[in-house]
């Protein structure tokens, strides 16, 4: 075996050695990386979770709608709630509805005989500022101030 090639292999072998492993500075090049992209991605990440939240309240509200309508239906009047009356799933009107997003919102209704309001108002981790409307006209409500992160639904 040629002697050039004993050495080639030496030499390789010893530069492999030294590469292994990353420098400080190559180290904190990555942390500082990630720290900027953690500080960009967070808000982000949270405003489509409180998004989303947000819009499944939105179905929520439907939902409520639709079991008063259902009661209108049938009785040719809606059941009369006093202002801003909590409702959960257990309600006898509302015994096909449970709420999808009951940690996160309280659900109102505000009802006459021939209209109503139902209402989810943000709880917990969402802003107590975020307040969606529906009524039995299809107005639809969000805050404009995108406390809930949408402005119209």
């Amino acid at each position: 075996m040629p002697s050039c090639f004993l050495f080639s292999k030496v030499v390789h072998r010893r530069h492999i050695a030294r590469e292994r492993g990353f420098s400080l500075v190559e180290l904190l090049v990555v942390v500082a990386i990630l720290g900027i992209l953690a500080r960009i991605a967070m808000p982000a990440y949270q405003r489509y979770v409180t998004q989303s939240r947000a819009q499944a309240a939105t179905a929520d509200l439907v939902g409520m709608a639709l079991a008063l309508e259902n009661t209108f239906q049938k009785t040719l009047s809606y059941p009369v709630y006093a202002a801003q009356t909590t409702i959960s799933g257990g309600d006898t009107n509302f015994t096909s509805w449970t709420p999808s997003q009951g940690s996160y919102f309280t659900y109102k209704v505000t009802s006459t005989s021939s209209t109503f309001t139902v209402t989810a108002v943000g709880t917990g981790a969402m802003s107590s500022s975020c307040i969606l409307t529906l009524t039995n006209t299809n107005v639809r409500g969000a805050p404009s101030d995108n406390a809930c992160g949408i402005t119209s639904w």
